[in-house]
């Protein structure tokens, strides 16, 4: 029973989103305490631990196992749900590859990641499609300005008043290959990244190199591996010789003082819209935009989400765990 309480825990954390996990899927994704303090000797399971742990916890009633999936409470009716929102997802999968193709043409853009429940494939229908956009560092305004642009332009951006956009991409956070930590850390944020999916690469070194960078993931994951994240894509689309040709004039034309111009005059462009759209942001989100990070959420559900985590493992007797907080802005 060594590893009960990771178990649970993992299970707990994706029943708020009503997703029973596969048994590779527990290991995979396998919380770890290390950051709360927890007692522990740091010691990654293998496989074979885990499944012997699910068998162990579905014998004496604790977790439920239906068709290849594991779960709590009885809510068997969730494995419907979930193989329902994999479908969707399928076919968002098939919409995300036909919008980020564009980007391929643009300077700067290093990856793109797929996120949230797309990279999950947990997704709904009325959902949009998250995406975590890496760019060259000192041109991150102008990328974001490119790109919000090129997606506007063929009519799958989402834009910031609307509340609901199906299928459009939402552009909600761009980091540089210079700043690649993600400073804000907690059981969502982990969770969060380990997801991502590559989408588009032209700098594949930059994968590995992300995931160096937030090693404190391993603090929140207990098998969390660099090596294994590069290759995690659905199918992850490169530039091909017309798009390299076109991508690197408009690279030797912007690697000049009116590049820098331009990412001055984007900068300050973007930040009065910013700011004016600030003002009517909910509280309790979190907005970032440096030369270094620009993120955007506003309405982010990070707090609901750990709060409900909490309270599923008070349900399950696991107290000493429940003390889970949002990341700090």
């Amino acid at each position: 029973m060594y590893w009960r309480n990771n178990v649970l825990a993992t299970l707990a954390y994706y029943d708020v989103f009503d997703f029973p996990l596969k048994e590779e899927e527990v290991f995979k994704f396998l919380f770890n305490f290390e950051h709360l303090s927890a007692s522990g000797d740091g010691r990654a399971p293998d496989l074979g631990e885990i499944k012997a742990e699910l068998e162990t916890l579905k014998s004496n009633g604790a977790v439920n196992f239906y068709d290849g999936f594991y779960f709590l409470f009885d809510r068997d009716y969730l494995i419907p749900l979930r193989l329902r929102r994999e479908k969707i997802a399928n076919k968002k999968w098939k919409k995300i590859y036909r919008a980020v193709w564009w980007l391929k043409f643009l300077p700067y853009v290093k990856v793109v990641f797929a996120s949230g429940s797309l990279a999950m494939s947990n997704a709904e229908e009325l959902g949009d499609l998250d995406i975590l956009v890496v760019v060259k560092h000192g041109r991150i305004w102008l990328s974001r300005l490119l790109i919000s642009g090129l997606l506007s332009l063929i009519g799958i951006r989402r834009r910031y008043n609307q509340k609901i956009a199906p299928d459009k991409i939402c552009l909600n956070h761009y980091i540089t290959n210079k700043s690649l930590l993600i400073p804000y850390k907690s059981i969502y944020t982990a969770q969060t990244y380990i997801n991502l999916k590559p989408v588009f690469v032209s700098d594949p070194q930059i994968i590995a190199e992300f995931y160096k960078a937030n090693s404190w993931l391993a603090n929140f994951v207990l098998n969390f591996n660099i090596s294994s994240r590069r290759h995690e894509g659905k199918k992850i689309l490169g530039r091909n010789f017309l798009a390299k040709i076109k991508s690197t004039a408009w690279e030797m034309i912007l690697n000049s003082k009116l590049g820098d111009w331009l990412e001055d005059w984007a900068k300050r462009w973007q930040i009065k819209r910013i700011e004016k759209h600030k003002k009517q942001d909910p509280p309790g989100g979190r907005v970032i935009y440096t030369d270094e990070q620009l993120e955007f959420h506003p309405g982010s559900v990070e707090k609901e989400i750990i709060e409900k985590y909490n309270q599923r493992l008070i349900a399950l007797g696991l107290d000493e765990f429940a003390v889970e907080k949002k990341s700090e802005t």
